[in-house]
């Protein structure tokens, strides 16, 4: 033999950075099972100044934070809650498991790293998103819904870092609202 040895067909680093973000998005398109047109229900952010906010506001798009709301969904809408991103295109999609608990503040763990929600959100870098806790009348994620709590999220231009803020940038358009 020449001295060729054969490597074992195990993913590398690469492999395994695929097949997580995979499956990370697997289970986002799960949430998204459950989406709905982002104009339904409510009038954006009910007139109050509630916000939703992420821990850590800001940083690389490989972290996976946790959200919290500044205040409990409104009266008639405090069965259950869930944060959803607004895709470019008016739909929204489940970045969280719902929450039942939302008579006070609340908040949940994200599903997946920001990183691949801005993909599967289809958001370019440079670009911006707006976050919404929807709340709802029935526990599970049941009866009507109204948008509440908001926050923007960020991308940086080479696609490594995001930021929050509770108030959209200069420019933003909103996503059109889908009927």
């Amino acid at each position: 033999m020449s001295g060729l040895t054969l490597r074992s067909a195990r993913p590398g680093r690469l492999g395994r950075l695929v097949l997580l973000g995979a499956a990370a998005a697997a289970v986002m398109l799960l949430g998204a099972c459950g989406s709905t047109p982002a104009g339904t229900g409510g009038n954006g952010a009910g007139g109050s100044s509630a916000t939703v906010q992420l821990n850590p506001p800001s940083g690389r798009v490989s972290l996976t934070p946790t959200w919290a709301t500044t205040a409990a969904c409104p009266s008639g809408y405090q069965g259950s809650g869930i944060l959803r991103i607004i895709q470019p295109n008016g739909q929204t999609f489940s970045l969280s498991p719902a929450t039942n608990d939302v008579t006070t503040p609340f908040h949940g763990t994200m599903l997946a790293p920001i990183g691949i929600i801005q993909n599967v959100a289809n958001v370019p870098n440079g670009g911006t998103a707006e976050l919404v806790v929807i709340c709802f009348s029935g526990d599970s994620l049941t009866g009507t819904l109204q948008r509440e709590m908001h926050t923007y999220i960020t991308f940086s231009a080479n696609g490594f870092n995001y930021t929050t803020s509770a108030t959209p940038p200069a420019g933003f358009t909103p996503a059109p609202a889908e009927s």
